[in-house]
């Protein structure tokens, strides 16, 4: 991480050139933005800032993070002393800056008025840091793939001791404790919906029991050095409901022939409405009601999107999730996910490690 962070400050002093600004800010007050901070700095914590002149760097934390900054980032860390919002604009004007740029959907209003107070012109550069952290290098790419190698053991190891009368709750807490005890962090709110609550694409786990011939949806992530992955599947206690089965395979064949429209240039849409066709044509297109995939990293939503509503233009370095679903109020519904890497020829799966199956318990 330490020479990547060099590597994008360099790159941010372009775009700081291209705006006629003196500085690029980014301030994390307590989680607000730690995950720009983490990948222009190396510097994982709850509170700081990066100053971008272009000419250096300052990272400025409290004592709590100080040590951790020195160990953790390339940049010259700076100790603050009083508030961090007020000690930054000091540091900026000490360098005569007027001009900065700042991720405005990010900074609070109350830091955007503090920084500026009259003196200091701040500007939106947010497209920057998102171009930056748009396309992943190799080193992302491997936190991707490991995340996704403890997600895939993790659930394999839960569905082990899955029993019929285990709560969704149940199943969700355990499925985070063995993420945790694989080396992982637990990723975002996990979704886990069994019987007619599957046809709600983000049921969250409630106390409902897991019953015999149910099937169970279940959306999941976990993280590798702040990285995450995307998983979908499903499972059924005991056999499966003959109509879940052959939605599974009608999705199985959706997946496949979306990923295999997966390249540089491609157009987002063209891949979701090569979903939806496959979908229109068995008849059951009306209960796909999602935007096919999205781009992932530090965040669970990032540019770029697989959707009917954006039409963006895939790249080499993207990492997408692959998501069809079919839902079905009254009955159910199942989703089939996969993350994949965007290349010149085609889509890597970074979630190779579980078959894309229906798993039985």
């Amino acid at each position: 991480m330490n020479e990547d962070a060099l590597k994008r400050t360099e790159k941010l002093r372009i775009a700081i050139e291209s705006e006629g600004a003196g500085a690029f800010v980014i301030i994390n007050e307590e989680g607000s933005n730690w995950e720009s901070l983490y990948y222009m700095s190396g510097f994982r914590g709850t509170a700081g800032a990066l100053i971008v002149f272009k000419d250096s760097a300052e990272l400025m934390l409290d004592s709590r993070y100080a040590q951790q900054g020195r160990e953790q980032s390339p940049l010259t860390v700076t100790e603050q002393r009083t508030d961090l919002v007020e000690e930054v604009r000091e540091r900026l004007l000490k360098h005569k800056v007027t001009h900065i740029l700042c991720e405005a959907g990010k900074t609070n209003h109350s830091t955007w008025e503090k920084l500026a107070a009259g003196v200091i012109d701040c500007r939106d550069g947010a497209k920057y840091i998102k171009e930056l952290r748009r396309t992943k290098d190799a080193g992302e790419i491997e936190s991707v793939r490991r995340a996704a190698e403890i997600g895939a053991s993790a659930f394999l190891d839960t569905l082990g001791h899955v029993k019929p009368g285990m709560t969704e709750k149940e199943f969700e807490a355990l499925l985070n404790y063995k993420i945790t005890l694989a080396g992982g962090e637990v990723g975002f709110d996990m979704i886990v919906a069994s019987g007619t609550r599957s046809a709600m694409p983000h049921g969250r786990a409630g106390d409902k029991k897991m019953c015999v011939g149910e099937w169970v949806t279940v959306d999941f992530g976990a993280r590798w050095n702040g990285y995450f992955c995307d998983i979908t599947r499903n499972f059924s206690i005991g056999e499966p409901d003959a109509r879940a089965a052959e939605i599974h395979e009608l999705l199985l064949k959706t997946h496949k022939t979306a990923a295999d429209k997966i390249r540089e240039g491609t157009s987002g849409t063209d891949v979701h409405n090569a979903a939806l066709k496959v979908l229109e044509e068995a008849s059951v297109g009306q209960y796909f009601t999602h935007g096919l995939g999205h781009g992932f990293g530090l965040e669970i939503h990032e540019a770029p999107y697989l959707s009917s509503r954006r039409d963006d233009i895939l790249k080499a370095g993207d990492v997408v999730t692959v998501e069809p679903g079919v839902y079905i109020e009254g009955w159910g519904g199942l989703r089939l996910e996969d993350d994949y890497l965007v290349t010149k020829t085609g889509a890597q799966r970074l979630t190779d490690k579980l078959y894309q199956c229906f798993y039985r318990v």
